[in-house]
Formats: C-alpha cells, sequence, structure tokens
C-alpha cells in the first residue's frame, strides 16, 4: 500500500468506502456532503484502484481515521509524521485511531486518552410531547456559550469560553441561529441543553449535553434526550452519539433515552502548549 492525497478522482472510492459502515462514518459522510474532497486534507492508503483507509485531516484541529484494514491507517499515520504534520485532537473507530496515533505521535504527552463508545437511537421512544422543550433563541447565547464551555470543561478539561472566547461565541451563535441547539426552558431558565452536528439521510449525531449542577438528578436531561430522539427520528433513520465509557452517569442517562450500544471509540487531546 501507498498513502496518497485524495483529489476529486477519489470521491466515489472515498464515500463507497465510508458507506461501508455509515453509521460509524455519519461525521466523515456530512463532511464530505458540503466540501469537496479536492478543498480538504483527505489522505488515503490504497493498492492501486483500492482504498483501504482515509484520514480527514483539518491542520491544526482534527484528525478523522476509518480504516476496515488497521494497517491502513498505522501508514497514513507514518506518513503524516514523515511530513511533519504536528498531531491534533483524534477521534474516530477505536482500533484504527489506535493505530494512526501509534505511528503518527509516538511519545507525544496527551491530555485525553478515552474509551469511547458509539450509542445510536432508532426507534422513536415513548413518551408524551415534553413543554418547554424547543430550538434555542439567539438572546440566550450567553447563557450557552457559558454553558457549553463548562461542559467541555467537565469533559475534556479545557474551557474554551476562558481560552478562546470570540471564536467560542461565534460558534455557538452560529449554531443557535442555524437550529442546531435545542434546550429544555423552564421559567425563563435552561435546564438542559444539546446540539445536532452532523446531519445526513442516513442519520444524525448530537453531542454537548449539558445540565446546569443544580439541576442535576432531576429527570431533565432523560426526558429532554427522549424528546429530541423522537423529534430528530421523524426525519432521519437514527440519532448518534459519542460518550466516554467511564462516564457512567453519562452511560447510564443515554441507556435510559432508548440508545443502545455500539462500536468502540477512541478520542485523544493533547496536552495544552
Amino acid at each position: 500500500m501507498e498513502v496518497v492525497r485524495l483529489d476529486s478522482s477519489w470521491e466515489a472510492a472515498t464515500e463507497e468506502l465510508l458507506r461501508h459502515d455509515p453509521v460509524i462514518n455519519l461525521f466523515l459522510l456530512g463532511f464530505l456532503d458540503v466540501h469537496p474532497l479536492q478543498r480538504a486534507l483527505w489522505l488515503g492508503a490504497t493498492d492501486g484502484d483500492t482504498l483501504h483507509g482515509v484520514t480527514l485531516l483539518v491542520p491544526g484541529r482534527l484528525a478523522v481515521p476509518y480504516a476496515p484494514r488497521v494497517d491502513a491507517a498505522g501508514l497514513i499515520g507514518a506518513h503524516l509524521r514523515r511530513r511533519r504534520h504536528f498531531p491534533v485532537m483524534t477521534v474516530g473507530p477505536r482500533a484504527a485511531t489506535d493505530a494512526l496515533w501509534g505511528e503518527w505521535a509516538p511519545g507525544i504527552k496527551t491530555r485525553c486518552f478515552f474509551d469511547q463508545r458509539l450509542y445510536m437511537c432508532d426507534t422513536p421512544p415513548a413518551g408524551e410531547r415534553l413543554p418547554g422543550f424547543r430550538r434555542a433563541l439567539e438572546h440566550e447565547w450567553r447563557q450557552i456559550a457559558h454553558y457549553a464551555g463548562l461542559m467541555e470543561e467537565e469533559d475534556l478539561g479545557r474551557n474554551p469560553a476562558l481560552e478562546e472566547g470570540p471564536t467560542h461565541e461565534a460558534v455557538v451563535v452560529d449554531r443557535i441561529r442555524s437550529g442546531r441547539t435545542w434546550v429544555l426552558e423552564r421559567n425563563g431558565e435552561i435546564l438542559f441543553q444539546i446540539n445536532v452536528g452532523t446531519t445526513t439521510e442516513v442519520g444524525c449525531q448530537v453531542g454537548g449535553t449539558y445540565v446546569p449542577l443544580h439541576h442535576r438528578g432531576k429527570g431533565y436531561a432523560t426526558a429532554a434526550m427522549r424528546e429530541l430522539c423522537r423529534r430528530l427520528l421523524v426525519q432521519h433513520a437514527c440519532v448518534t452519539l459519542h460518550v466516554n465509557e467511564a462516564n457512567t452517569p453519562a452511560v447510564a442517562l443515554y441507556e435510559r433515552s432508548g440508545f443502545t450500544r455500539a462500536h468502540p471509540m477512541r478520542l485523544i487531546t493533547l496536552e495544552a502548549g
């Protein structure tokens, strides 16, 4: 096998590879829908006309591999190291991500090296319509940005609201304007929030779940997750999310909400500086 930068001539082969497991590849398929292959940095491990693995690299930000043949991911990792691409946050199927990282970043200190699990819901949970559950409104952006920062601090050990204030706020406002942030609100107070990220004809992926500390343990998150799934499953075949397996309260929440355990995933982030 050799590693090549994928251009438009590889678009059909890349989509065919990703559709071998469309649920696990919702993010990559959604990215490919919006960004033409040649306008992003996609690397592929190939022997002639056959792709055995790919990695989307957003330099300075993110790497996402998919490789049914794990050695293909390792080959791409070695290529990245030789080309002096500095490691970034990496997330994907566990075996492929570990192979990519092991060749790309041996000895690099990580902040997070999480066993994650992809969870999926494809059956609308039973229940009545939940009062106060709706899309976020633009005037709520400051509170939502604050909670989004706290969520990342709990999950990843860094708060983008403090470290990247204007950029973080712009991302939050954009999500609200595009209708991708949902909240549970009672008497003017946000009790729960979540973002809908990738959306494709195959399904959609959600993340950024947050409940303020003083409202936890009251059942708000379970009720809101169930309501979100009822609404999203009207248009999408499934809803997926990633959860750290060590976060047992979150795992229990999603299982109560109708999600079932699926693929093992990996999330790796770097130490700051």
